[in-house]
């Protein structure tokens, strides 16, 4: 049950962080403006989703005694 919810887990924050990056870096390609605020907020939300994604991969790859 734990391996289900850490797979979850760790899909949810991949997700996140590829949304993310979509909506910093195709503006930028086509030249488009975002808000500050904007780019402030996904940067944020961006930081908090990297240590799940660490902490899920690595306890999802542990070897299992």
């Amino acid at each position: 049950m734990e391996n289900k919810k850490m797979r979850i887990l760790w899909a949810v924050s991949l997700l996140v962080l590829s949304i993310g990056t979509l909506v910093l870096s195709v503006p930028n390609i086509f030249g488009i403006e975002v808000p500050g605020t904007v780019r402030i907020i996904v940067g944020l939300c961006d930081l908090a989703t990297v240590p799940v994604l660490v902490y899920t991969s690595i306890k999802l790859n542990m070897p299992k005694n």
